[in-house]
């Protein structure tokens, strides 16, 4: 039984000097990747949202199986889902969104997650801007070289 968990221990240990390994292309190694990349798709997904853009959104955010959890609605799975959605939100007016990462953790095998706040208006044609502010969480995978938003979770902080 001693040795049992001695070799259990052993792996253990070395999975965990896998993921902290220093050598070149380790997780170690691209220790930012994550946030750096996430930063600047959040940075595009503005600017798509500012574009009116709903095709741009997911193609350059959303996984192709990624799920959102918007409030109010279903989960949205897959890309034609979240598409449909974005298309009505920009079809209601001029749409501005800043994302703001509090924190992002990677992992050792190309998973990260981060969490944030995000502040949103929506201005209807001929009508008041309307703000939300609130909270969000992404699930990201890095693969075919880039990071994507496979969940995608938000809801708001504002009062009913």
């Amino acid at each position: 039984m001693k040795r049992l968990l001695s070799i259990g221990a052993l792996l253990v240990l070395m999975v965990l000097a896998a993921c902290s390994s220093s050598a070149p292309g380790s997780a170690a190694a691209t220790a930012g990747d994550a946030e750096n990349a996430i930063r600047r798709a959040n940075s595009q997904l503005s600017a798509d949202v500012r574009a009116g853009s709903a095709q741009a959104i997911v193609d350059n955010f959303y996984a192709p199986d990624a799920i959102t959890m918007a409030p109010n609605v279903p989960a949205l799975h897959g890309r034609d889902a979240i598409r449909a959605f974005w298309t009505q939100v920009l079809g209601s007016g001029a749409v501005e969104l800043a994302l703001t990462p509090d924190h992002v953790t990677q992992s050792c095998s190309d998973l990260a997650v981060e969490n944030g706040r995000y502040d949103l208006t929506i201005t209807p044609r001929g009508g008041h801007a309307i703000h939300d502010a609130g909270k969000y969480m992404v699930v990201w995978k890095k693969t075919t070289g880039r990071w994507w938003a496979t969940e995608d979770i938000f809801n708001s902080d504002m009062p009913r």
